[in-house]
């Protein structure tokens, strides 16, 4: 995910041997910053549940053996040095300070009388710069030159293909005719909607409650990916969405996923231009007739003058029949002036089979040579190979009068 100012974060937290008593206090400090779990992890179960849940403050109970919080939190801090440590007591005692300090934890806190000091601490946390910032999800917004290109069905079964090996979400981000739940024949009980009405509390956790899970399978391997779909109605005011809000689920998804495909529809909005900014790819699909042609050569245009760097442009030219196509491919080079990245062949039946069952093409058909063109794309995500663009198109097309 391209990095660019940030609107507010949530930390994570993770509590380990705090009483019931101490997580009513800890809750009543805390419930304005982030979300916190309803228990508190045992100390034997500690090290493995903070990684799982990649947690950047812990706060750990020194009401009973000191020697153990102070073991464990060495343990956490040597996997993670950047992590946020806090002692919790129900008293201030001299001795235990002096440990908790000396074993690298932030604060020593007794509540309700340093409410303030843990609520800083979780706020700097939350606001601290990611370690490895490359290491963040590389998002995709895959976005079409009018109705029907398929970018939907082109976001869906990339994700199909990446998450066997890595951990995936699709972002329906047509608030006005999305359908990424159909076209993979889900139910989901929370929608886009829910999530963006719960920012002050968003977290991993609450973001990967409320995604509904779509299963993989294939002969030698299995996963699966998460999709943050719109609701069955028709939102009545899409453009009431904030690109801030967009953005600021963008960025928590980016912590929690190694890949993220945002169906980008071809409606134009605040939540698509936000998702544009902050892509590191974006996908534009195009059909091989005149007028997806002209759409895309406006979209170019628009991607100049918001900035949207001309290396991260991957043209798509999807539903592609060499006998019946109206453009060739040279053609739409030639006026677009970029090169195509990638070509979808036609294979009606079986995207259509898929479409109305609301399977994933390898399930109707492996050996679709649309399968095929979804595998080849999976490097053009995964690699940081450039598409060289043209330099200077050619005047004497037969398209120039469409262009002028």
């Amino acid at each position: 995910m391209r990095n660019i100012a940030s609107p507010r974060r949530s930390a994570n937290v993770a509590i380990v041997g705090v009483d019931k008593k101490g997580m009513g206090l800890l809750k009543e400090c805390l419930h304005a910053e982030t979300s916190l779990p309803q228990t508190a992890l045992s100390f034997a179960d500690a090290h493995a549940a903070v990684g799982t849940l990649q947690a950047n403050v812990v706060i750990i109970g020194f009401n009973g053996d000191v020697g153990q919080a102070v073991r464990l939190g060495a343990e956490l801090l040597a996997e993670s040095p950047s992590m946020t440590l806090v002692a919790y007591a129900d008293a201030s005692d001299n001795e235990r300070i002096k440990a908790a300090m000396r074993g690298g934890f932030r604060e020593f806190v007794v509540l309700p009388d340093d409410s303030e000091l843990l609520r800083r601490a979780v706020r700097d946390a939350a606001y601290a710069p990611v370690a490895d910032d490359e290491d963040r999800a590389k998002v995709v917004t895959v976005c079409g030159t009018r109705g029907g290109s398929g970018c939907t069905s082109l976001a869906v079964n990339l994700a199909a293909e990446l998450c066997l090996v890595h951990t995936v979400s699709v972002i329906d981000l047509d608030f006005s005719m999305g359908d990424v739940a159909t076209l993979l024949d889900l139910q989901p009980k929370r929608h886009i909607g829910d999530v963006l009405r719960e920012l002050d509390r968003l977290d991993e956790r609450v973001l990967k409650g409320s995604a509904t899970v779509r299963t993989v399978e294939r002969e030698k391997a299995k996963g699966g990916f998460h999709v943050f779909a719109q609701p069955h109605e028709i939102i009545e005011r899409p453009s009431a969405v904030k690109g801030d809000d967009i953005l600021r689920l963008l960025q928590t998804c980016a912590d929690s996923y190694n890949y993220i495909l945002i169906d980008g529809g071809c409606h134009l909005d605040e939540a698509t231009l936000t998702s544009l900014s902050v892509s590191d790819l974006v996908f534009l699909v195009c059909t091989p007739d005149v007028p997806s042609v002209k759409n895309a050569f406006r979209r170019l245009q628009l991607f100049e003058r918001l900035r949207v760097e001309q290396d991260s442009i991957r043209l798509i030219i999807n539903k592609y029949d060499k006998k019946t196509a109206h453009l060739s491919l040279k053609d739409i080079e030639e006026k677009l002036n970029l090169k195509v990245a990638a070509v979808v062949d036609l294979d009606e039946k079986t995207l259509n089979q898929a479409v109305n069952e609301g399977r994933l093409v390898y399930d109707v058909n492996r050996r679709s040579p649309a399968v095929t063109a979804y595998s080849s794309m999976v490097d053009l995500i995964t690699s940081d190979t450039r598409i060289v663009e043209q330099k200077e198109p050619k005047k004497s097309s037969a398209l120039s009068w469409l262009f002028n």
